[in-house]
């Protein structure tokens, strides 16, 4: 396939992919948060576009504005409205002159870079070619990372708009929410495995510079080394439910003696994230009490559970 077809069909990806749902039943509303909630009354994010100069980087540019793509990601889309915030958080597309993903504290402004959207295209095609993985993998690539991507970004954002104490390192600490996120607010219509195999692909992206070779700036940097933020997910992932991500350890992605403390972690995390969070959820929403967000937690990850996989078994 040519690189130019490549993004002719990532274009048809971030078209397509993405599209809103149709809106659901008045009985499945327990499930819902942020912007998916009538009575969400938080503060509104706002999305932009900006047209890039480079020709190689348009596709990425139509098919996103095409779609609206930034404010259908459904992750985004739960917290959309979620929280009480002192101004709204602006995401945005554009040309940066290099791969990147970064939060702006001056503009309030989430920017994702048209450049890293086909790095981690070529990244996908590499592991699709190198492992068989098919032509659909590359989209699902850039997706599931973007997702993640854009996660963790927020968490600066919420960080630093609501003064969230943290007392380690911050970079840790939203790869963690990020993480919980995508677990907690992905689409209804997406199973616990696709939740998992979307995060995998997020991992695996923070292994790709990795050579196990590293000076003093790597170890001084504020980001953890690759591997460690790769095992870290993992941990995450394994600790929300053992038996059902056992393969984790049985496929050596994570050692057994990390493993026997990732559910207490993967809790920890959970909580932790709950009660910074808790005091600025839209009071439309009804959860004043740990007790209530657990509930609505609870209610929603049941509906996912019904999901079943698009194949036979």
């Amino acid at each position: 396939m040519s690189r130019r077809a490549a993004f002719l069909l990532l274009t048809l990806l971030l078209a397509g992919c993405v599209a809103a749902p149709p809106p659901a039943p008045a009985a499945a509303a327990t499930g819902l948060f942020g912007g998916e909630h009538p009575d969400a009354d938080g503060t509104r994010f706002q999305y932009d576009y900006f047209r890039p100069e480079d020709p190689g980087l348009l596709p990425f540019y139509q098919g996103a504005i095409r779609a609206d793509f930034l404010n259908q990601l459904p992750e985004i889309k739960a917290i959309d409205g979620l929280f009480v915030l002192p101004g709204p958080i602006r995401y945005v597309m554009a040309e940066c002159g290099q791969a990147d993903a970064f939060y702006s504290r001056d503009n309030n402004e989430v920017v994702v870079c048209y450049e890293q959207l086909r790095l981690l295209f070529e990244r996908g095609e590499e592991l699709a070619q190198a492992q068989h993985l098919g032509d659909a993998y590359p989209h699902r690539y850039v997706i599931a990372n973007l997702r993640y991507i854009l996660l963790h970004e927020t968490g600066h954002a919420l960080i630093d708009l609501l003064d969230i104490p943290a007392t380690g390192r911050q970079e840790d600490a939203v790869d963690q929410l990020a993480t919980m996120l995508m677990q907690h607010f992905a689409a209804l219509d997406e199973s616990p495995a696709t939740v998992s195999e979307n995060l995998g692909m997020a991992a695996n992206w923070l292994l790709a510079h990795s050579t196990g070779e590293y000076d003093l700036a790597a170890y001084a940097d504020e980001h953890a080394l690759g591997e460690q933020r790769f095992f870290n997910i993992q941990c995450l992932i394994y600790g929300s439910d053992p038996v059902r991500f056992a393969d984790i350890v049985a496929s050596k992605g994570l050692t057994p003696e990390r493993a026997k403390g990732c559910p207490d972690e993967a809790k920890r995390v959970f909580h932790a994230w709950l009660r910074l969070l808790l005091p600025y959820v839209a009071p439309g929403l009804r959860m004043q009490t740990e007790e209530q967000a657990i509930r609505a937690f609870e209610r929603r990850d049941a509906e996912r559970e019904r999901v079943s996989p698009p194949y036979l078994r």
